[in-house]
């Protein structure tokens, strides 16, 4: 898919083991000619997705909410190495990914976490990781055309947790090896990495964004810039935060800003001033949330945050490439903790952990259909 038929179908849809190459690193002759025009991607309808889980996926519901994409995690692809047998995890992901494409959902990739790569990528920080990573992108990329339009490549590398044993710019250099990656097997690709919004983002976005790439290809590898903000959940704040932060991010890179995560708990007390200033990473243990908005975290207020976010969203709609929602439905357990109690990842969904549609997600169908019809919001 070429990047003006992805801005054209943005606009429309908005919303064991096998075996494998002995080697990931493409060949020229597998590598696509198509050549693509970064000024293209102005986004006059920014594509409208959520993260699911694999089995947890009304298809009928998402297209009623004007959800056309569903960000998808990739896993690392070979069981060894840099090629041979492939994973059962990847077979899986690529299964549910085609599933969902012939369901008539477009997919955007996320491609192997940088915490679960190892030791396949070899010595951390080392070249080999580096040429590594960047060819089993290539081979993903290759193995997933026609079913992957779109890429985030790896996940809030700005945020420890996800690095596994890189620093921020060891973690960046991977990012750039993994973008050219999937430029190299097919530049029709739309590709691009997100923030964790925080602090350390400002370097993640100056060292992928604020370097000379050449006069040819003024931004790399990148065709957006992604972010991501849990403002009143995760981050003090509200929804309206997000005026400033969009404006911020495409000021600072140049490029169309994609969220990549957003959204607002449905459960949850807040920690109070004295369990905050311990640190926000006790909120598994404390099964609390870190911050509130609102009359607090309730389903009711879930829905009047997302109608808020979609205010702010639609006054830069000429600088948005992409809203997708974190997430699409409740689940039993915290995974980042495994508690049935904790809130902290298991209420965040637009439907409850039955798949029975909560006030939010009305709220974000409403939303999504004035945001497209350039009427106001809640209108």
């Amino acid at each position: 898919m070429d990047r003006r038929t992805f801005l054209k179908m943005a606009s429309l849809v908005l919303a064991g083991s096998g075996v494998g190459p002995t080697a990931c690193q493409l060949s020229a002759a597998e590598e696509s000619e198509e050549s693509y025009d970064k000024e293209s991607l102005s986004m006059e309808k920014p594509l409208i997705g959520v993260s699911a889980y694999p089995g947890a996926a009304n298809i009928g519901l998402m297209k009623a909410a004007g959800i056309g994409w569903i960000r998808h995690v990739i896993p690392y692809p070979f069981v060894e190495g840099a090629g041979g047998v492939l994973s059962d995890n990847y077979l899986a992901a690529k299964s549910q990914a085609e599933a969902w494409h012939d369901d008539g959902m477009e997919i955007l990739g996320v491609t192997p976490m940088l915490s679960l790569i190892w030791p396949q990528c070899g010595e951390p920080g080392s070249r080999t990781s580096l040429d590594r990573y960047g060819a089993a992108c290539a081979w993903l990329a290759s193995d997933l055309r026609g079913v992957v339009a779109a890429w985030q490549v790896a996940n809030e590398v700005d945020w420890p947790p996800f690095n596994g044993p890189l620093n921020l710019r060891q973690a960046c250099e991977m990012v750039l090896s993994g973008a050219r990656g999937l430029k190299r097997a097919d530049p029709s690709l739309v590709v691009g990495t997100n923030s964790a919004g925080m602090a350390r983002s400002y370097y993640l976005l100056g060292y992928l964004h604020g370097r000379p790439y050449g006069e040819e290809d003024e931004s790399g590898p990148f065709d957006y810039a992604g972010d991501d903000g849990y403002y009143g959940t995760y981050q003090p704040g509200g929804p309206e935060r997000w005026d400033e932060r969009i404006a911020e991010v495409h000021a600072l890179t140049d490029l169309p800003v994609m969220i990549n995560e957003w959204g607002f708990h449905s459960e949850g007390e807040p920690m109070t001033a004295a369990e905050l200033a311990l640190g926000t990473h006790r909120a598994c243990e404390l099964h609390k949330l870190p911050y509130s908005w609102g009359g607090g975290h309730t389903p009711e207020v879930q829905a009047e945050y997302i109608t808020a976010a979609f205010g702010a969203f639609s006054q830069h709609r000429d600088k948005l490439a992409g809203l997708v929602f974190y997430c699409w439905q409740d689940e039993e357990r915290c995974h980042y903790c495994g508690s049935p109690g904790c809130p902290v990842t298991s209420r965040q969904g637009l439907l409850d952990v039955e798949g029975r549609p909560k006030p939010g997600y009305y709220a974000f169908r409403d939303a999504v259909r004035a945001f497209l019809s350039d009427a106001p919001t809640g209108a």
